[in-house]
């Protein structure tokens, strides 16, 4: 039910007048031709109609009191939005074939909360792309949860306008990692590592657990981790981040939602 309304919302959407409005994009300056290949490189996809991106990057603030205030990112974002909720719906119906609706949801929740996708759109440094007027990029309004979840969700949209709902899909799968990592969920896992802790304790013991580095990348300051959490030796969650505890968290996290899908395992 929730994926059929979905697809009819994206499909509403109509393309050819919105893509004829982003031509007319007045952004076009804010963005070298190099910035827009080097974000694109990143993405792995090549815009076609360039002003998509150039509006999806548009924070509100940069038009407010403007006769063009429709073309800053809301509404991509609006669309970006039920393409990443259809997307994350199919991809967990389909990771997960025995969890009932309520704990599909539940997983989904954590996934398209703005924190979450604002983390991803810190990995794109999309904080540095968003077109905002300089008194507002001073005040930090791009490091801000808020306007980087907002941009990813219109970047989003601007790709499904821009090309479709397949690609689309390819392209937010492989930005939240296939679902490997699993979301922290706000005030429900503030300790991950512990939660684990305490679904193993009762039957495995107080020292079956143990976490491993498996790997670790790049220079000193941009040092990516990647750690394997084990009970005893089995592998129940992976995890990256840019420090250890961040990624032995995300480890914890991903173990907790296997546990949580083969509760008889």
């Amino acid at each position: 039910m929730v994926a059929s309304k979905l697809k009819r919302l994206i499909k509403s959407v109509s393309k050819d007048s919105d893509k004829k409005a982003a031509r007319k994009s007045i952004h076009a300056v804010e963005l070298s031709d190099a910035k827009v290949r080097k974000l694109e490189s990143k993405l792995g996809y090549v815009f076609q109609t360039k002003g998509l991106l150039y509006q999806s990057l548009t924070h509100p603030s940069f038009l407010l009191n403007s006769k063009d205030q429709l073309k800053n990112n809301q509404r991509l974002e609006f669309l970006g939005d039920s393409v990443i909720q259809l997307v994350l719906t199919e991809k967990l119906y389909e990771k997960f074939p025995n969890l009932r609706e309520g704990k599909l949801t539940a997983i989904r929740s954590g996934y398209a909360r703005g924190d979450f996708m604002a983390g991803i759109a810190r990995e794109l440094d999309l904080g540095a792309y968003l077109i905002l007027k300089p008194k507002d990029r001073q005040a930090g309004v791009a490091e801000g949860d808020s306007a980087l979840g907002d941009a990813f969700e219109a970047l989003v949209g601007a790709i499904y306008l821009d090309s479709d709902f397949e690609t689309s899909r390819k392209i937010v799968l492989s930005l939240y990692n296939y679902l490997d990592t699993a979301p922290t969920a706000k005030g429900v896992i503030s300790n991950p590592k512990g939660k684990l802790q305490e679904l193993i304790q009762p039957i495995h013991g107080n020292n079956a657990l143990r976490y491993e580095t498996i790997s670790q990348k790049g220079v000193a300051h941009e040092r990516i981790f990647e750690i394997a959490v084990f009970c005893n030796d089995e592998k129940l969650g992976l995890g990256t981040g840019r420090t250890k505890k961040e990624a032995a968290e995300k480890a914890a996290l991903e173990a907790i939602v296997q546990i949580a899908s083969n509760p008889k395992g």
